[in-house]
């Protein structure tokens, strides 16, 4: 069954989780249906590691709003030095920073659910922590381990493959590629938490609690299957199920697949242990209005906004002076509100230390947001994400402190964010990243020409034409675009009645125009030979030279970088440009003031 019709099905809208703070970290609770069936567990998420947490975000956002269905509870955290945690000297400590922070989260979890008894759902590396964290969790009822990893090292190599293979397919040259152990997509493993994975083997482990466990095994894994004769040998009482979709849900995040085969077998696995229907007491706990963190020059806030609350994010503010500006960040379709290689965490961090506040957040259907029923399941590229731009907006201007607000986005996010600022003039900047297009009009995701005639003699995208996988109608349009495109730029006088229907650059320059007019400042950032360069040069020439009709757009060229900006001096880079597009705007606010105060004598 696809997401998109189990959400239907259920005919309701849903809330985001309610964001939490306990300790130095953050997290987000998701109670029990009041209408559900009373039940005395509740789920503790353990999170994997790198690319396999990105992906792994909204299947577990999922499976909170279907435990949730059935009365049970759940929260979700991320470990200190990952995703949106703090980076503080805990990561120094390794994984035992993370079993405490795990130890942390179960007494929170049962304080706010008022349950007695813990389950432990987690998958990759969070899966080992969960079973090795077993003996110490006096309240723990069940296990539910998906993909565990079983051996540290052998972990660690296949890691430093997939992120070679990664950085392969991003054409990231050697020199700047981040090869330190555990490292992935760039992602950097604290070193002393990567020290302590070598050392893990959960087949010499000795297993002194036997409680229920649900595994997950990956299909023609054989260490799987050595680990699950392991636990029965040990006594636990085993449900053993294949992971059927385990490589469509965690090798690329773009095209991801949830499993919503094993999300019904985790249902029912719950329903059938011991504590399901036992009577929880009352929480001895509720939620804080506030969830919020503070390290140093920076708090950390945890909100959700919008209609129902149904969109989640995380407000980064500098605790000193500020200088009168925020920023929104935006998401792609396919990476969480923490970013590509947790971009948007380091920029809005950066963007504090100088005194500006930020808010990235999630979509709808992205991360840790609820979809909307009625929008499509594929958000790539969809105009009803601008909706969500704007409520994020309004949600800033009820914020004291910012008289001036930007937006940021890369990729796709990129694309809604610059429409957002040419639908919205409330918007006084927008800093984009290798925008594909400044105007839609393909279906899906274009790739260029040469990727296209590359891919004809791949054989997976024969294996994909043969099992059905390639749409092969968006394919012939999106073809059939470009080459119009090509043949537009140089035999004008022929093609010129067909351009407002295949290109509508026309339409792009009425855009451009219209933020000119305003005075809204545009950076635009290309990385050196990205496929958004295609379209950009088909609206303003080869070199960029129609950009000079429009004063307030500036147009950055990055060397050596991907189109994620996956190395960290492009990164870098980009926190700069953030910065000085700030600071130029609190530079402006400061002038009105001077010219206030002369207005006035």
């Amino acid at each position: 069954m696809k997401q998109t019709a189990m959400n239907q099905e259920h005919g309701k809208a849903r809330f985001a989780a309610q964001p939490i703070a306990f300790g130095a970290n953050l997290g987000l609770f998701t109670p029990a249906d009041r209408d559900a069936p009373q039940s005395d567990l509740a789920v503790l998420f353990l999170n994997p590691w790198g690319m396999e947490e990105m992906c792994t975000r909204k299947f577990y956002r999922i499976l909170a709003e279907r435990f949730s269905d059935i009365g049970v509870a759940s929260l979700r955290f991320d470990y200190p030095g990952t995703a949106n945690s703090l980076d503080d000297a805990a990561t120094e400590r390794g994984l035992s920073a993370w079993y405490e922070v795990i130890g942390k989260a179960a007494v929170e979890l049962k304080m706010l659910s008022g349950t007695r008894n813990v389950v432990f759902v987690g998958q990759g590396i969070g899966a080992s922590l969960a079973l090795m964290q077993a003996h110490v969790e006096p309240s723990l009822a069940a296990i539910a381990l998906l993909a565990p990893v079983t051996k540290g090292r052998v972990y660690l190599r296949e890691l430093s493959l997939f992120s070679r293979l990664i950085d392969d397919g991003l054409a990231i040259k050697p020199e700047l590629r981040d090869t330190a152990p555990g490292s992935i997509a760039g992602l950097r493993m604290p070193p002393a938490v990567a020290d302590d994975i070598k050392a893990i083997d959960l087949n010499g482990l000795q297993i002194s609690r036997t409680p229920p466990v649900f595994l997950a095994e990956r299909p023609g894994f054989e260490s799987d299957t050595t680990f699950r004769d392991k636990l029965e040998a040990a006594g636990c009482k085993l449900r053993p199920t294949a992971f059927a979709g385990y490589d469509a849900l965690v090798s690329n995040p773009l095209n991801q697949t949830i499993p919503d085969a094993l999300v019904d077998e985790l249902i029912d696995w719950l329903q059938s242990l011991p504590h399901y229907l036992g009577r929880s007491a009352v929480p001895a706990k509720k939620p804080s209005s506030t969830a919020s963190v503070r390290l140093g020059a920076i708090r950390e806030t945890a909100v959700r906004f919008g209609p129902d609350d149904r969109l989640y994010g995380v407000l980064c503010e500098p605790t000193g002076g500020s200088v009168g500006v925020s920023a929104v960040i935006l998401t792609t379709a396919y990476d969480h509100s923490a970013g590509w290689a947790r971009s948007a965490v380091e920029l809005a961090r950066e963007l504090a230390k100088v005194g500006v506040a930020s808010l990235r957040f999630d979509s709808a259907g992205v991360g840790d947001s609820p979809p909307v029923p009625a929008r499509r399941k594929q958000v790539l590229y969809d105009e009803a994400q601008i909706a969500d731009v704007a409520i994020a907006r309004d949600y800033m201007d009820g914020l004291a402190g910012s008289r001036r607000t930007f937006l940021i986005g890369r990729c796709s996010g990129a694309y809604v964010a610059f429409r957002s600022t040419v639908d919205d003039q409330r918007w006084d900047a927008c800093l984009i990243v290798n925008p594909v297009a400044f105007r839609w009009r393909f279906k899906g995701l274009p790739k260029t020409l040469k990727a296209y005639f590359k891919n004809v003699l791949d054989l997976e995208t024969v294996r994909r034409l043969w099992a059905g996988d390639v749409d092969i109608g968006a394919v012939t349009k999106n073809i059939s675009m470009r080459l119009i495109d090509r043949m537009a730029g140089s035999l004008s006088p022929v093609f010129a009645p067909a351009r407002p229907l295949t290109q509508l650059t026309r339409q792009v320059h009425d855009d451009f125009h219209a933020l000119a007019d305003r005075g809204t400042q545009l950076s635009i950032i290309y990385t050196e030979g990205d496929e958004g360069q295609e379209m950009f040069r088909v609206n303003f020439g080869t070199a960029g030279e129609k950009l000079s009709a429009y004063p307030n757009v500036e147009l950055h060229l990055f060397p050596d970088a991907d189109h994620n900006l996956t190395p960290r001096p492009a990164r870098e880079r980009l926190i700069e440009l953030a910065k000085r597009q700030a600071l130029s705007l609190a530079l402006l606010l400061g002038e009105e003031k001077r010219d206030k105060r002369a207005a006035r004598g």
